[in-house]
């Protein structure tokens, strides 16, 4: 009798062990990640937020002092050049998106269809993405130089002008050589993702619409492209997020001008600490930012899961 009853408990420490351990082996698998990102992402913008509440300036460090809100107030009560970044901020953000998909989709159906060269030319089109941006740059600034520019030398050439032209310090046109600086580097990735998505289309979608007499159009209009708008939602996200955070191309191409006429709130936030060493304004700054990356990142994944839902 008391065998059996000490087996039963053996038995039942075991299970509740064996329970204990199966329930702790999920978190102690991703422990690692969780702890990753904390460090990686969760700790400076922490950080972030935590030095946008002072005023602090590292010309002056024995000044800091706690101010609360004091630094978004100065941003959305008086600070022009805040705004101007905005506005900034969504023209670069919005054109290039919006061209980088109109250039990539055509792109991805192309390289999308069985011919001969096919890897080679996909190999190709991905070179502009595996480019360093400073690299970039220092090929766009010689293409658009006002003394010995590639782009000035074609453009008298073909007698479009009459001379040479100082392109970047120009409004209109130092913003059109960011675009296309951006769009040469950025538009591969958005093809290649949008590749992806359609070799995951399966084929006899296809085959039973051209049956039913479909032809090219109908086929792109009520299966390709229904099937690609999750991918397309989801890449147009991760481009705006990138596109928002990006400085390089703008800082090292035109330093934001002439004047102020290309900045962005990221490009706006980087020489506020590099050049000003306000970390506290500028952390103000970057939070506004974030916050609105945050917003977008809501929606677009609402919709996201609605057209999943759809489908």
């Amino acid at each position: 009798m008391r065998e059996s009853v000490r087996s039963q408990s053996v038995s039942f420490d075991r299970r509740h062990v064996g329970i204990r351990q199966k329930d702790w082996l999920p978190y102690a698998l991703i422990a690692p990640a969780v702890l990753l990102v904390s460090v990686i992402v969760l700790y400076p913008a922490f950080t972030a937020l935590r030095v946008s509440l002072f005023d602090l300036n590292l010309l002056r460090p024995s000044e800091t002092k706690f101010i609360g809100l004091g630094n978004f107030t100065n941003l959305f009560l008086t600070d022009r050049i805040f705004w101007s970044s905005f506005l900034g901020t969504l023209r670069w953000t919005g054109c290039i998106v919006v061209v980088q998909l109109a250039l990539a989709l055509p792109v991805a159906l192309f390289l999308n269809v069985n011919f001969r060269w096919r890897g080679a030319i996909r190999t190709v089109v991905l070179i502009p993405w595996v480019v360093p941006v400073a690299v970039t740059s220092v090929i766009w600034v010689y293409i658009f130089d006002a003394n010995f520019g590639v782009g000035n030398e074609i453009l008298v050439r073909l007698g479009i002008i009459s001379a040479y032209k100082a392109w970047l310090i120009d409004a209109t046109w130092s913003f059109v050589a960011l675009v296309l600086g951006m769009l040469w580097t950025g538009f591969p990735f958005m093809a290649i993702i949008l590749l992806a998505a359609l070799q995951a289309i399966p084929p006899d979608i296809y085959e039973a619409a051209r049956i039913d007499g479909a032809g090219p159009w109908q086929s792109f209009s009520y299966i390709t492209l229904p099937q690609l708008m999750p991918t397309i939602l989801l890449v147009v996200l991760l481009r705006t997020m990138w596109l928002s955070n990006h400085v390089d191309l703008i800082y090292l191409l035109t330093d934001g001008g002439p004047g102020r006429t290309n900045y962005t709130m990221s490009l706006y936030s980087f020489l506020l600490t590099s050049i000003q060493f306000n970390l506290g304004y500028a952390s103000a700054v970057a939070v506004v930012l974030a916050g609105m990356l945050l917003v977008a990142a809501i929606v677009y994944t609402r919709q996201i899961e609605k057209i999943r839902e759809y489908m």
